[in-house]
C-alpha cells in the first residue's frame, strides 16, 4: 500500500511539473510565476532580476512615505560602532 500511494505521488508531482514546463512553452505568464515562487523555495535559485524587482516595490512603498531612497541603500544599512 505505502508503495502504491509513493508511486502515486511520483506521478503527480511529475505530471504537474510537465504541464507547468508545457504552459511555460506556450507562453502563459502565470506559469512563469508559479515556476518563479517555486524556485524561491531555494534561495540560490533566485535570479538577480527578481531580486531588483522585489527592492523597486520597497524603494516605491518608502517614497509614498515620504522616507528617501537613500535611507534605504544597502550599503548604508551598517550598525555603529
Amino acid at each position: 500500500m505505502e508503495i502504491f500511494v509513493a508511486v502515486l505521488v511520483l506521478v503527480i508531482t511529475v505530471a504537474y511539473a510537465v504541464f507547468i514546463a508545457v504552459s511555460i512553452e506556450k507562453g502563459k505568464s502565470w506559469a512563469v510565476e508559479i515556476a518563479r515562487a517555486i524556485s524561491m523555495l531555494d534561495p540560490q535559485s533566485v535570479s538577480f532580476d527578481l531580486q531588483q524587482r522585489a527592492m523597486e516595490s520597497v524603494t516605491v512603498r518608502a517614497r509614498t512615505r515620504g522616507v528617501s531612497k537613500t535611507s534605504l541603500d544597502p550599503a548604508d544599512d551598517r550598525l555603529a560602532a
